[in-house]
């Protein structure tokens, strides 16, 4: 089964979906800022406290951003369940349970140190940005559990702006604007249309890879099995 073209069809509908909502809130925001119909400021000057129609302009602004958060969690699902039937597909499906005890933060490290330790196959080997993959994994996380009642927001958590100071989803608009003992907490979290493009060459990459080295590990003949007690791990038979 060829796996890259299933997980590309999922890309390409990540795509999609992407361009076809941030253009629709991207063109309220454009009418606001030219005063285009329906959206010309009738008001009175000398009132004016604020720009016109701010509230639609903030929904819109966070209508464009909740889309690429959206598109974010698709490709970190997508990415997994491309690794869990990768799993399947070399007989080895028994395992994914146990990967957790390959002892690192999170699925995305247990799952890569699993494939280089046990399948001899190095992530880094394919050229994709294994970096930006993770702060994927970070900001979806942060976009479903950090958000802010009292607004539309998501933040990054102390977690990752620690690993990832310059993290690709932090709101870079903001860091001139926060005093440096709060600037690592409360940076907002977006999702720019370059870097969603980015993370979508990066997983077409990686899994590319990952789909020439299956092959050539069926060739090899291996199927690994959970080893229980005090050295447990992956076995060949």
């Amino acid at each position: 089964m060829d796996l890259a073209h299933f997980l590309n069809q999922r890309l390409k509908f990540v795509e999609y979906y992407y361009a076809s909502t941030t253009a629709l809130f991207g063109e309220v925001k454009s009418k606001i800022e030219a005063g285009e119909p329906p959206y010309i400021d009738n008001r009175n000057p000398e009132y004016e406290d604020e720009p016109a129609f701010l509230e639609d302009w903030e929904k819109a602004d966070a209508g464009i951003t909740i889309s690429g958060a959206a598109c974010l969690d698709v490709l970190q699902s997508t990415f997994h369940e491309f690794l869990d039937e990768y799993m399947n597909q070399i007989g080895s499906a028994s395992i994914i349970p146990h990967l957790k005890e390959m002892g690192k933060q999170g699925w995305f490290p247990n799952y890569r140190e699993f494939f280089e330790k046990h399948l001899q196959i190095d992530w880094a080997a394919s050229g994709a940005d294994l970096e930006l993959l993770e702060q994927v994994n970070l900001a979806r996380n942060d976009f479903t559990h950090n958000i802010d009642l009292f607004s539309l927001a998501s933040y990054q958590t102390r977690f990752h702006s620690d690993k990832y100071p310059d993290s690709a989803f932090a709101d870079q608009t903001w860091k001139g604007l926060l005093v440096p003992r709060a600037r690592q907490r409360i940076l907002p979290l977006v999702v720019p249309r370059e870097t969603l493009e980015r993370v979508i060459g990066t997983i077409r990459t990686l899994c590319e890879y990952l789909e020439h080295e299956r092959y050539k590990f069926i060739q090899r003949g291996k199927c690994l099995v959970w080893k229980s007690g005090p050295k447990a791990g992956p076995g060949a038979k």
